[in-house]
């Protein structure tokens, strides 16, 4: 490997090997004192992030409120929605910002170079060189309003985030475990403290921490580096240096006990700091030991919580956002302290079952190997792991890139060495505290007279001043290569397989049910026991311990010629170390039809899930909202509202209450994988024509036929109010209409149009606006909204806030929607979508409308509009109210 020491004032300080992704990890430093993470790697999708250590000086959230003015506008890009417009003109498969406990980083991942070089510049300009306007402050952070309360993008995201008890969880803990440290505050701002902070205090903490000398930037991928390190230079060249933010001290004790409160849950938590200076092989084998511990829904300290009375606490894990890793574990009840810690240390001490520990291992070593991206750029999720090691003085090398996992493997007595570090790290460890979240009101929102009312209006700077020159859409978009599939037949389950290198093998068994089968109403309570039961408990340590992951999972497919039919399809997907998969085939051949489904306890468990559902409906108002909205002017959404939306929840209920719940959900286990009407899907680096023999071991251990009976399972639909969102539906065309390109430009039009007038008029945190083209169905739905019944307004007259749809903007809301139909996925993940397509009829309409999507003029743009503003409103699914309260039944199948 050719290596350039010197890089415009970048110098090498250290290189080393990652066998695991074929590259390297440069470590640079640049003349300034910035610093550079480079992780070479043969990927087109690569990832660029700016980042700088930013510990918050008090529960304000100086550190959250920066984050979202810099991207607000800057010396070259001064328009107010400066980041909305530099979304619409580049091709990114993600672009955001994220404010840690004590960092902050604007991270980009792309497979077209030129963009996300571009938006390297974009980023750099924005974070050194901020507008911070007062009215971009007012309208972000808060705000007084003319009835005297208080509004803000931020105070309403916070007050949204803080309704879930683990967040509240997990600030407490920092404050128990490392009081005052940066970690003893809320980075993000708590509602109760944002109010004390002023524009001129975010001024003068932007002033101190976005200096050269505490920038870090990460670079991924395959993007040259010497452009790279070019531009950074370019910016940082006429900036004063300034001095970088100081390493977290490490803490050696904190508060024994710490109690807050949540309206409506009571949960408490044993949590410890783990010491500083700790070794590779140590930090890997914590790593290990917590997924031993916590792993599986039957693994030690979930038995422990159970024991206790409940489920296993929010915020239990390993977590690694603080300088000194925390260990936390405890129950969802109103325990006594001492009786938590007790019952914690007694599994803390007991040596760790041989299955537990090769559970956990195989599973970590799957993990570490897993470089595919899944839905979300592989860089991003590694940018994090590596700036997180970075910001807090830690070497930056993933350990699990470096062979970690092989080092575990060749210990001698593995579950010795998680056992002494049990005992060293936890049970002898005096760090340590337990926080108890207990039930009570939260604080009577601040009110403020009305004259502290104050403008949020922009600067006016023009949106296109984002825009920097691009080659046409046409010639940056490439689709991605169609995947061959072989079909095949195997014990009578027709397969479709494909060849994709790689070290790691996915496949899928699925059965399509029709939507009003009596199977459906009790799948929300069998998907959630799956997991628990003997069935679910002895596979998940038997496959985790062969490098392997299983789940189950229930989804639909629309019809590409007629959206309200919906095709239900139950699926086990399997994803594991290639050479391992057929003995994980054999284990799943010989358990999954002989070991029972249910749980001993399975009623209460359904209780509990129903509980914890509809205590987490105000964090989850946008996608409950949504799903009613689809449903309004969808029937088929109905299915998906079972499954997923609040009739979920009354159907886990009424499961609970059913005399035959033990049988039906045996019966129903029986009915899904019988190998009749089973399909699958492999992907595997091998040759085609031997890619299904890895499935055979498992269908020779199913019953060819289902058999038992079972009952349909009815709730009345209690559809309960969704407070802090707004969500209105549209139907428009079937997939296979000419006019679905259109719609689904048009719905990325309105995503920008909505965007500004929605966050001035109601103050929501984000709003969404998205075509599903295959659902036949338009949507625009607000999150963490203090004001949905103005939101609907705003949504009801969405076409009035377009502009001109042609030119420049149109080429936006085309690329828009390229980026939300062309998701980057694995080429497993692709593999597999093709033969989903083959299955159920969209392959003959794919590609026209792919092609479509490129080709949208303002005349197609036009005709759906009209088509859009003229339908009535009892046409359109809008939720701020429950959509009905008929009764709910399935009939048999």
């Amino acid at each position: 490997m050719t290596v350039t020491a010197d890089l415009h004032g970048f110098r090498l300080e250290r290189l080393r090997a990652l066998p695991v992704l074929g590259g390297s990890l440069g470590e640079y430093r640049h003349e300034s004192g910035a610093r550079l993470l480079h992780v070479a790697a043969p990927d087109e999708s690569s990832t660029l992030s700016v980042s700088f250590r930013t510990p918050p000086l008090s529960d304000a959230g100086h550190p959250h409120v920066l984050e979202h003015l810099v991207l607000m506008g800057s010396r070259r890009f001064p328009a107010r929605d400066a980041f909305q417009a530099w979304q619409r003109w580049q091709l990114l498969d993600y672009l955001n910002a994220s404010t840690t406990r004590d960092w902050t980083a604007f991270t980009a991942s792309g497979t077209v170079p030129e963009d996300l070089l571009g938006t390297l510049e974009f980023l750099l300009d924005a974070t050194f060189h901020p507008l911070l306007e007062d009215g971009a402050f007012r309208q972000e952070a808060w705000r007084a309003q003319p009835d005297g309360t208080l509004g803000g993008v931020i105070l309403n995201e916070m007050s949204g985030a803080y309704a879930h008890p683990a967040r509240r969880l997990r600030e407490a803990t920092g404050a128990a475990l490392f009081p005052d440290s940066a970690y003893a505050w809320a980075s993000g701002g708590t509602p109760q403290a944002l109010p004390d902070l002023s524009v001129e205090d975010v001024r003068a903490y932007h002033a101190r921490y976005y200096v050269p000398a505490n920038l870090t930037v990460f670079a991924y991928g395959s993007l040259p580096l010497g452009e790279v390190t070019r531009r950074v230079s370019e910016v940082l060249r006429d900036l004063p240096r300034g001095v970088a933010a100081p390493f977290p001290v490490p803490v050696s004790t904190g508060r024994s006990e710490l109690t807050v409160t949540h309206p409506g849950s009571a949960q408490t938590l044993a949590c410890w700091a783990l010491p500083a200076g700790l070794s590779p092989l140590e930090v890997q084998g914590l790593n290990v030991l917590g997924l031993a511990l916590l792993g599986h829904p039957d693994a030690p300290l979930h038995r422990a919580a159970r024991a206790l009375g409940g489920t296993l606490a929010d915020g239990s894990g390993l977590h690694a956002d603080t300088a000194q890793p925390v260990l936390a574990a405890g129950v969802a009840a109103d325990v006594e302290e001492s009786v938590l810690m007790e019952a914690l240390l007694d599994v803390l001490r007991a040596p760790l079952a041989p299955e537990d520990v090769r559970a956990a291992l195989g599973r970590y070593t799957l993990s570490a190997l897993d470089t595919q991206h899944h839905g979300f750029p592989y860089g991003v999720q590694l940018s994090f792991d590596v700036l997180g090691a970075a910001h807090h003085g830690h070497d930056p090398l993933p350990q699990a890139l470096a062979g970690a996992a092989q080092a575990l493997q060749a210990l001698p007595d593995l579950p010795g060495f998680l056992g002494d570090l049990a005992r060293r790290l936890l049970v002898e460890n005096p760090h340590r505290s337990v926080v108890c979240l207990r039930v009570a009101p939260d604080p009577t929102p601040r009110v403020v007279t009305p004259a502290g009312a104050a403008s949020v209006a922009s600067s006016g700077a023009s949106v296109t001043a984002a825009r920097l020159a691009a080659r046409p859409l046409a010639e940056r978009v490439r689709l991605p290569d169609a995947p061959l599939l072989h079909a095949t037949e195997v014990l009578g389950v027709p397969v479709q397989a494909a060849q994709v290198p790689g070290s790691l093998t996915q496949f899928s068994l699925s059965r399509d049910l029709p939507a009003d089968t009596a199977l459906l109403g009790w799948l929300p309570a069998y998907l959630h026991l799956l997991g628990r039961s003997p069935l679910g408990r002895t596979m998940t340590r038997e496959v985790q311990a062969l490098g392997a992951t299983w789940s189950v999972n229930a989804d639909t497919t629309h019809d590409p010629l007629d959206p309200a039919r919906v095709t239900l399809s139950v699926t086990l997907n399997v994803r594991g170390l290639s050479e391992r998969v057929p003995d994980v085939t054999a284990r799943l051949g010989q358990e999954w039809a002989v070991l029972s489904p249910v749980p001993a306890n399975a009623r209460q468990l359904l209780r509990d899930r129903a509980a914890q559902l509809r205590t987490l409906r105000p964090t989850q108002a946008a996608p409950l909202g949504m799903l009613r909205a689809a449903l309004a002017v969808n029937p088929g959404f109905m299915v998906r509202e079972a499954c997923d939306g609040t009739l979920g929840h009354d159907l886990l209920d009424a499961a609970a209450a059913h005399p035959a719940l033990e049988d039906a959900l045996a019966a129903l286990h029986a009915a899904l994988w019988s190998r009749t009407h089973l399909r699958g899907v492999v992907v595997a680096d091998r040759p085609a024509g031997t890619l299904p023999d890895v499935l055979s071991p498992l269908l020779v251990g199913l019953p060819l036929e289902a058999s038992g009976t079972l009952s349909p399972l009815s709730a009345a639909p209690t559809w309960p109010e969704l407070p802090g969102s707004a969500a209105l539906a549209w139907p428009t065309v079937p997939f296979a209409h000419p006019d679905a390109p259109a719609f689904t430009v048009l719905g990325r039009a309105l995503q920008d149009a909505l965007h500004a007038p929605v966050r001035a008029q109601g103050g929501a945190y984000a709003v969404t606006v998205r075509a599903l083209p295959e659902a036949g169905v338009l949507l625009a739905v607000s999150a963490r909204d203090p004001h949905p019944e103005r939101t609907l307004d705003v949504f009801g007259a969405a076409t009035s806030y377009l502009g001109e749809l042609r030119g420049e903007t149109l080429e936006a809301a085309r690329l828009g929607a390229v980026r939300q139909v062309l998701p980057l996925r694995s080429r497993a993940m692709l593999a597999r979508q093709a033969a989903l397509d083959a299955q159920f009829g969209f392959t003959a309409h794919r590609a026209a409308f792919l092609d479509g999507l490129l080709t949208v003029t303002p005349e197609d743009l036009a005709r759906v509009l009209a088509r859009l503003a003229a339908q009535a409103a009892p046409d359109l699914g809008a939720v701020a109210a429950p959509v009905s309260s008929s009764a709910f039944a399935l009939g048999a199948s």
